[in-house]
C-alpha cells in the first residue's frame, strides 16, 4: 500500500530517499544485532521531506539524530518498542502531510462549505414561507403556485428575521449586506448576465448559501424556456407559410448601447440586407402594450428575427433566443451570444452569426435563403418532427428552488465570494465583442 513516499511490506518497511531503512530478514534475529542495525541506521542516514512538506515532516530529521543517540542505552528487550515508537512517529508525520494535501485538493473553487449554522428549518410538509428581499416587478409572487413541495412567497421585508430563505436580486442588489440570522438561507436570483449588475458584490461574502440563474453551473438553473422530444410529424407545411412573407428580418429591441456592441453589428448587416429595427433603436414602432399585434406581425411578414443577445456571456440567453420558437415559428432566428447555442436549441433551427466571418457573410447568407427555390428552408423547421416547447421550464424552475429549500439540509454550502463566481474569475465570464471590424 503506497502513501506518498511511504511503503509498507509487511516485516519490511522503506522510506523513500535517504529514510529509515530497517530490513528484518528472518523471523529469528537476535535483538542485540536489531539494535546496533538500528542505531547505525539512525545514526548514517538522514530523513530527507519531499517538497511541500509541512513542518512537522521536516522535524523527522532531528527526532532521527536524537534517537540514535539514545538507542544506545535502550535494553534488548526494549529494542521492539523503539522499533513501534519510531514507525509512529513517521506515520503521524505523513498523515499530517497527508490531510493537508486532501484538504487543498477538495476546496471548491469558488464556494466552500463553511462551519456556519445549521440550516434553521428540516424537512416537513408544511408551506416553507420564502421571502424575496427586493423583488423585481417581473417576479409575480405566485411562482410557487401549483408545485409538489408547498412554498410562499412575500415581500414583507418585516419577516426579515423570521423567514427560513431569503432571495435577493443580485442585479440590484445594494453594496452592502443587511445583518443574517442563523440559520436563515440566502439565495442570489439573477437572470441578467454580469454586466449588468448595478453595484459590485464584494461585500457580500460568505452569506449565500445558493445560486438561482441562468447559469448551468448555479445551484438551481432557470431558463426561459425549453423543449421536449416528441414522436409526431410536422402538421403544417412551415417552409410554403415562410416563403408567403414579404420581408427580410426584423429586430426589436430598447436597450441600444450594450456591451455585445449589437447595434454596431446590426449596422454593419444593414449594409448588405434589410433589417426593420423596432423600438427605441429603430424607425419601426410597435407598442409593448400590443404585444400580440407586434407578434402577429412577424409571424405574418418577416422571414428572419434578430435574436442578438446584450452581453456575449457564457450560458447567457435572454427571452430573445426562445421568441421565435414559442410565438412565431415560421420565422428563423438569427442568433449572436457567448454562448453555445447548441446547448439550448435543436440543431439547424437556427443562424449562428459565430459560423460567419463577419457580418457581411451572415448578410449574403441570408439574402440567399431569401431566394433559394429548393426545400432547403425546409431544415431550419424540421426540428419540430422531434421537439416541442417546453412552456413550464420557468414554472419548474422555481418548484426546483421550493424543493430545495425543503430537503436545504442537502444542500448546505455557501459562497466565500459571490463575486468571483458571478464573474467566472479568475477566468472571463463575458468575452469582448471581435467580429465588429471584420
Amino acid at each position: 500500500m503506497q502513501f506518498g513516499g511511504l511503503y509498507t511490506v509487511q516485516r519490511r518497511y522503506f522510506l523513500i530517499g535517504n529514510w529509515i531503512s530497517v530490513h528484518i530478514t528472518s523471523p529469528m534475529w537476535d535483538s542485540k544485532s536489531a539494535l546496533r542495525l538500528v542505531h547505525r541506521t539512525l545514526e548514517v542516514y538522514t530523513i530527507i521531506p519531499p517538497p511541500g512538506a509541512p513542518r512537522s515532516l521536516r522535524n523527522i530529521s532531528y527526532l532521527s539524530r536524537s534517537m540514535s543517540s539514545s538507542a544506545i542505552d535502550i535494553s534488548r528487550n526494549k529494542t521492539q518498542y523503539v522499533l513501534f515508537g519510531t514507525l509512529v512517529i513517521t506515520c503521524c508525520s505523513l498523515t499530517l502531510y497527508l490531510a493537508e494535501i486532501i484538504s487543498d485538493r477538495s476546496r471548491a473553487r469558488y464556494h466552500s462549505n463553511m462551519d456556519q449554522p445549521a440550516f434553521s428549518e428540516k424537512p416537513t410538509s408544511n408551506i416553507k414561507s420564502v421571502l424575496y428581499y427586493n423583488r423585481p416587478e417581473w417576479v409575480t409572487g405566485k411562482e410557487f403556485e401549483g408545485c409538489e413541495y408547498p412554498c410562499i412567497m412575500t415581500s414583507d421585508v418585516t419577516k426579515f428575521s423570521s423567514v427560513g430563505a431569503v432571495i435577493f436580486h443580485g442585479p440590484k442588489t445594494k453594496p452592502q449586506p443587511p445583518e443574517k440570522s442563523p440559520g436563515q438561507i440566502w439565495i442570489m436570483h439573477g437572470m441578467e448576465s454580469p454586466i449588468n449588475y448595478r453595484n459590485d458584490l464584494s461585500q457580500w461574502g460568505n452569506v449565500f448559501n445558493w445560486t438561482f440563474t441562468y447559469r448551468r453551473d448555479s445551484d438551481v438553473v432557470s431558463t426561459y424556456s425549453g423543449f421536449l422530444q416528441k414522436s409526431n410529424e410536422i402538421a403544417q407545411n412551415y417552409t410554403a407559410i415562410w416563403k408567403t412573407k414579404d420581408n427580410a428580418s426584423a429586430w426589436m429591441v430598447s436597450h441600444c448601447s450594450t456591451q455585445s456592441k449589437r447595434e454596431q453589428y446590426v449596422k454593419r448587416l444593414q449594409n448588405i440586407t434589410n433589417i426593420h429595427v423596432y423600438g427605441g433603436c429603430g424607425k419601426f414602432k410597435c407598442s409593448r402594450s400590443t404585444d400580440a399585434q407586434c407578434m402577429n406581425l412577424l409571424k405574418t411578414h418577416y422571414k428572419f428575427y434578430v435574436a442578438f443577445e446584450n452581453s456575449l456571456c457564457v450560458d447567457y440567453v435572454t427571452e430573445k433566443g426562445f421568441k421565435t420558437y414559442t410565438q412565431f415559428p415560421t420565422t428563423i432566428p438569427v442568433m449572436r451570444g457567448g454562448m453555445n447555442y447548441s446547448m439550448f436549441f435543436p440543431p439547424g433551427s437556427y443562424l449562428n452569426s459565430e459560423d460567419f466571418d463577419s457580418a457581411y457573410t451572415l448578410g449574403r447568407k441570408l439574402n440567399t435563403l431569401m431566394t433559394v427555390k429548393s426545400d432547403m428552408i425546409g431544415q431550419f423547421f424540421s426540428w419540430r418532427k422531434h421537439f416541442s416547447i417546453n412552456r413550464n421550464v420557468w414554472h419548474n424552475s422555481w418548484c426546483s428552488l421550493c424543493t430545495h429549500i425543503h430537503h436545504a439540509w442537502r444542500y448546505k454550502r455557501v459562497y466565500a465570494n459571490i463575486n468571483h463566481w458571478l464573474k467566472d474569475s479568475p477566468r472571463s465570464e463575458c468575452k469582448a465583442p471581435s467580429d465588429i471590424t471584420k
